[in-house]
């Protein structure tokens, strides 16, 4: 359990502003689309590997909890996370700002998670300090502001101390990759070793998360033509084949290849999140509880999945197709990612993102996801959440580094992980 050491009494300050007015004001989402932006922009000038998902999820974590004092009609996920419980919150929560202790979480954070890297470090110190302004400038006090800075800072370096212990740092401890008969091979272009081989070990968030969500075993391998794993093979060739402008635009869209071009897949939901904070504009509480929700979801079944891929290590497309069905020159639209076929981890992390989404607001959000338009390609419209998990799964298949059970076991996989954690969390009384 970790605690925190600021603690706010209602003696000290005279309250000026009603916190839940303040936290459940239209719109008021706006400070965490900034951050968004930011955070966007970090990511982009990234050049490595990165586990997004897991920053935004300990990032959710401390911005939901540095607001929910404030607000009557929501509660802490104190003691409903895994193993963690955080003291000493704020006796009488009225007398301070709520904005500046969700601002000051958020920078706290993303200060931790990008500590190497000195631009990224004035970006974050940037924000963090025109947001404080503009908050005086909207008539809160200099104190509140300063009171509700240290608390939300407190409670993010409480989240901090506790990603520490959840095994993160050992995905990447020395593995030794197993050698077999339709077992996953290093692919092309550049044969890199598998990454993440120990994510599947990695603490969820919520206890239980990824209980009974393991995919069945994949079709059986074979060589045989003809054979069920043949077909599903030759399936992904076939469809390369005769690649429309849609089904390669689908393939390319959903890339989201961390090279410092893309925005991962963690970075193009968090972008579709930003859409939906404005589209609908939703408070700041609503945002936070938006936030917090999608990330979480997606941390613990990106750690289902990994856990699944490195339990069947099944052969990538591009391996069986050029060794198996002599087509030496293919290669897929896009890279194969280095790590096992099974199950399709966008897939997994998307549909679990769809669900997550549609039980917090509903099937009927339709909404432009225009998240690459930086790099010119048309925005995709969609009618629900679950239409855009879909699209994600599938244009793995297009791009030619999935089959396609391989991304359906991943959809039911996603699905299931996201309602174990909407059932599981509790955020309003």
């Amino acid at each position: 359990m970790f605690g925190i050491q600021t603690t706010v009494r209602s003696e000290e300050i005279t309250p000026v502003h009603d916190p839940v007015a303040e936290l459940e004001k239209p719109g008021g989402s706006k400070l965490i689309n900034e951050w968004i932006t930011v955070h966007l922009k970090t990511i982009r000038n990234g050049k490595t590997f990165s586990h997004h998902i897991r920053q935004l999820a300990y990032t959710g974590l401390a911005v939901y909890e540095s607001v929910v004092p404030g607000d009557l009609n929501y509660q802490s996920l104190s003691g409903q996370l895994n193993g963690f419980k955080l003291l000493d919150m704020p006796s009488t929560p009225k007398e301070f700002c709520w904005q500046a202790s969700a601002n000051s979480a958020m920078a706290t954070m993303f200060r931790f998670f990008y500590s190497d890297n000195p631009g990224d470090i004035i970006r974050f110190d940037s924000l963090e300090k025109a947001c404080k302004e503009r908050l005086i400038q909207e008539g809160f006090s200099e104190k509140e502001v300063l009171t509700g800075a240290q608390f939300g800072s407190s409670v993010a370096r409480a989240f901090i101390e506790w990603s520490k212990s959840d095994g993160n740092d050992k995905i990447n401890a020395a593995y030794a990759v197993p050698r077999g008969t339709g077992l996953w091979e290093t692919t092309p272009p550049g044969f890199i070793p598998p990454i993440q081989p120990y994510l599947g070990n990695v603490r969820t968030i919520v206890k239980g998360s990824i209980d009974n969500t393991l995919p069945p075993p994949p079709i059986a391998f074979s060589t045989e033509n003809g054979s069920p794993f043949y077909k599903m093979a030759e399936e992904v060739y076939l469809v390369s084949l005769e690649l429309d402008e849609t089904k390669k635009a689908t393939g390319l869209f959903w890339d989201d290849l961390p090279n410092g071009k893309t925005l991962t897949s963690g970075g193009h939901w968090e972008s579709i999140l930003k859409t939906i904070l404005t589209d609908l504009n939703l408070s700041l509480i609503e945002g936070v509880r938006l936030y917090s929700s999608l990330f979480i979801t997606m941390n613990d079944a990106a750690i289902g999945c990994f856990k699944a891929k490195y339990t069947y290590n099944v052969i990538r497309p591009v391996t069986y197709i050029q060794k198996n069905m002599n087509h030496p020159e293919w290669n897929p639209l896009i890279i194969t990612p280095p790590h096992p076929e099974y199950p399709a981890a966008h897939a997994t992390v998307s549909m679990s993102a769809a669900t997550i989404l549609t039980h917090v607001l509903g099937d009927e959000i339709s909404f432009t996801d225009d998240t690459y338009g930086y790099k010119g390609y048309k925005a995709h419209q969609f009618k629900n959440f679950r239409e855009t998990g879909k699209e994600a799964g599938l244009s793995r298949f297009y791009g030619g580094i999935h089959y396609l059970p391989s991304i359906e076991a991943g959809n039911v996989q996603g699905e299931k992980i996201a309602n174990n954690v909407y059932h599981a969390l509790a955020f309003k009384k």
